[in-house]
């Protein structure tokens, strides 16, 4: 790292690294501090029919794409705008990052694994039709899982970048890099990660770094692509420190039965209301509203009717029983 390099290091918040970050949940065991995270994801999965989701971090490799996390290009990014950058990846890089998935790299000591058939079959349907399902699948997750509890999260995030403030204050940028994590060493204008990967990256001209809530490790992403196009910028995503109030709520009985989703939804039909008013009450993609309502209405939980050119949905009395006896 060059004395550029050092100079055009920063700190960025990005809320689609962090739920990318938490997808590992779903695929290995995990400390008992992150598992109500790991249930409300594997539900989400399930309920929302994720399959490529499902499909990319159910399997055994150690590389996922990193057209995923796209690179903030601010202190702070909108959701929203991140995942207009996976939908819009660059078909080039799309299917470089998804061959080393499945292949591996030997030179990088990076395992691959066969592709699910979803994945393959997605992939036949051309990158950009590829990228455009996942950003959408990623909304979904977003919408039902990450962004209702987001701010704590993000309030987590920010409490730990005002800690690597005052910590280059006292000790330097150096000593800043160096209280990421065990695994980082710095000397000789170099920065060191201890793992079992090998790489070097050099001529790079900053240095992102993106703290995480969802993970003990460190994550090193880097371009494999370094001579192609919309070259990237080494990015080290590492853990923030746990705090309080940052775990998601316990999943009540009725929760546990219907899906965290139906439950909110069906709590909240006390008083009719359209797919429009639950969707911006919840924070919930209309077609997502209306997917749940359905399955609610074909099991007798709420009733449809319509009103002039509004369809109005309300709970029944079975449902309400439900949800008071908690069963």
């Amino acid at each position: 790292m060059d004395a550029q390099t050092l100079a055009n290091t920063r700190l960025a918040i990005s809320p689609l690294g962090n739920m990318v970050d938490a997808l590992w949940l779903v695929r290995k065991s995990v400390q008992s501090r992150a598992r109500g995270w790991s249930a409300l994801l594997r539900e989400s999965f399930r309920d929302e029919k994720l399959i490529l989701l499902t499909s990319l971090f159910g399997g055994s490799w150690d590389y996922v794409p990193d057209f995923l996390t796209p690179q903030p290009e601010a202190s702070e990014m909108a959701v929203q705008d991140e995942l207009h950058r996976v939908a819009g990846a660059d078909p080039e890089r799309l299917r470089i990052e998804l061959q080393i998935m499945i292949e591996g790299n030997r030179s990088m000591h990076v395992l691959g694994s066969p592709a699910p058939r979803s994945v393959l079959d997605a992939v036949q349907q051309g990158e950009r039709a590829f990228a455009e399902r996942l950003a959408a699948e990623l909304d979904r997750l977003w919408q039902v899982a990450i962004g209702p509890n987001w701010a704590p999260l993000r309030a987590r995030i920010e409490a730990d970048i005002t800690r690597r403030a005052h910590t280059t204050a006292r000790d330097g940028l150096a000593g800043m890099l160096t209280s990421l994590h065990p695994r980082i060493m710095w000397g000789d204008d170099h920065l060191r990660l201890i793992t079992r990967f090998q790489g070097r990256i050099a001529h790079n001209t900053c240095l992102v770094l993106t703290p995480s809530v969802f993970n003990t490790d460190l994550h090193m992403i880097i371009d494999p692509l370094p001579h192609g196009p919309l070259r990237r910028q080494p990015m080290l995503v590492y853990p923030a420190p746990p705090e309080s109030g940052t775990e998601p709520a316990a999943m009540s009985p009725a929760g546990a039965l219907l899906g965290v989703t139906r439950a909110k939804l069906l709590s909240d039909l006390e008083t009719p209301r359209t797919t429009t008013e639950l969707s911006g009450r919840h924070f919930l993609a209309a077609s997502s509203v209306s997917y749940h309502l359905g399955i609610l209405h074909r099991s007798g939980l709420v009733t449809r009717t319509r009103v002039g050119h509004r369809v109005l949905y309300q709970r029944t009395l079975r449902a309400g029983s439900l949800l008071q006896e908690g069963i």
